[in-house]
């Protein structure tokens, strides 16, 4: 029965509009058959001889005397010959007159009889067998029209309503629920999804809106440094001038070391209109092999790391592992996979640019790729990173946070990798490998 239930809630819109009607109108044949039969008894239990007429004849003798007599007739019988009359309690007397004058009075239907009670029934159950039909197809229209509407509409059409007040109202924590396999119930499930996108790109408009924050947070905190430096050597120099006591080498130190935090702070400027250049760049994917793409990597990385008097190693291995020690180079699946290799080349250059910087003797190079997704993990066998990058997760510029002799770098890189990541569907990722160096994870969809 349960089977039944489902298996009638599921049916499409138009099956189950067709079923429904199909099943009123059989009930509405039925019920006028039952009304028609009924009324029509009624009638012939009123007037059985609904079809019968009365002649009236008046017999006239010669002695003036009349008798008149009703003969039952059938509708449409007309006799050759009026009927042998033969009246029971008419006196018997002699006349010489052998054939009375014969007259007709009236002829009259068998319903003029009729009390007017049962003229009324009888003309009431006519008006009911002619009517019944239309009304009970009326009354059909508007019930398979409520009952259609009630089963197949108005609750699908009463969470869709709902849901779309609460976006309105930009409230995406909810997720309606309309079990059912026909049109509304694909409508819904297409609401839903649609639901999950606006979901999605509100939270990535929040994580890009998270992350412009705190770059310009922390613009606004190192611009700090090259602007204390300047004003104070400015004030050192006004407080020399004053007192005339400006050495030629003096003044040249400080004349270099105001050069240098101005080219910081160009630096800077710089760099926020690189990242604001960055909202514009949009994923241009297109199919490759998978191991054509990691013999790329190597190739080209390799002779980064070579360059920059390094070693790199790489372990392509499907499972998407990345260990702590040296393993044979294995392929990628070879299978297509779409992916914007301008991007991909962008963000590492940056995060193994890091690498070599802050390595001593070796970076890893790992990539995997596992349900439609591409990882890509760089290490190294530095010092990892400072605890103060980590808890920011490279979302600023970190010109402090550095090893000595590299106070200078920014980490604009990292922030650029970790826009251009999310412009590919992915993510970037820092964390410090458990057997030392600093790890970043990239993770791109290439789906």
């Amino acid at each position: 029965m349960d089977h039944l239930k489902r298996k009638w809630r599921n049916l499409p819109l138009r099956t189950f509009f067709m079923y429904t009607v199909l099943i009123a109108f059989s009930v509405i044949f039925l019920l006028s058959g039952i009304i028609i039969w009924g009324c029509a008894a009624f009638r012939h239990y009123l007037l059985p001889d609904s079809d019968s007429v009365y002649l009236s004849i008046q017999k006239t003798y010669e002695d003036g005397s009349e008798y008149t007599e009703s003969h039952l007739l059938e509708f449409g019988d007309i006799p050759r010959s009026l009927p042998q009359i033969i009246i029971e309690d008419a006196p018997v007397r002699e006349t010489t007159d052998p054939s009375p004058r014969y007259a007709i009075e009236k002829i009259e239907p068998s319903y003029q009889r009729l009390t007017p009670k049962r003229k009324l029934a009888y003309t009431a159950c006519g008006i009911t067998m002619a009517a019944a039909p239309a009304v009970l197809s009326l009354a059909g229209i508007i019930l398979c029209s409520y009952y259609f509407y009630r089963r197949k509409l108005k609750l699908p059409l009463q969470l869709l309503s709902d849901a779309t007040a609460r976006i309105s109202a930009q409230d995406l924590d909810f997720r309606p629920e309309y079990d059912c396999d026909d049109e509304m119930g694909g409508l819904c499930r297409s609401f839903v999804q649609m639901q999950d996108a606006l979901r999605e790109n509100s939270r990535k408009m929040w994580a890009m809106l998270e992350e412009r924050k705190n770059l310009q947070a922390s613009v606004s905190h190192d611009l700090r440094n090259p602007i204390a430096i300047i004003q104070g050597y400015a004030e050192h120099l006004e407080n020399k001038a004053e007192k005339r006591d400006l050495s030629p080498e003096n003044t040249l130190r400080i004349a270099r070391n105001i050069s240098l935090a101005a080219k910081r702070m160009e630096n800077y400027a710089e760099s926020l209109h690189t990242l604001n250049q960055l909202e514009d760049i949009t994923a241009r994917r297109q199919e490759m092999s998978a191991p054509a793409l990691a013999a790329d990597l190597t190739e080209v990385f390799s002779l980064m790391a070579r360059q920059n008097h390094r070693i790199l190693h790489t372990d392509n291995a499907p499972s998407g592992a990345s260990s702590c020690t040296e393993n044979e180079t294995s392929l990628l699946p070879d299978v297509l996979i779409r992916i914007d290799q301008t991007l991909l080349y962008r963000i590492l250059e940056n995060i193994v640019g890091n690498a070599l910087r802050f390595s001593r003797e070796v970076i890893f190079l790992d990539l995997s790729l596992e349900s439609g997704a591409l990882s890509v993990t760089v290490r190294d066998d530095g010092d990892g990173y400072p605890e103060s990058v980590l808890q920011k997760d490279g979302k600023t510029f970190f010109p402090s946070s550095f090893p000595s002799g590299q106070e200078n770098h920014m980490g604009i890189g990292i922030a650029v990798s970790r826009i251009l990541c999310h412009k590919h569907g992915g993510t970037l990722r820092l964390s410090n490998a458990p057997c030392g160096g600093a790890m970043a994870e990239i993770t791109l969809d290439v789906s």
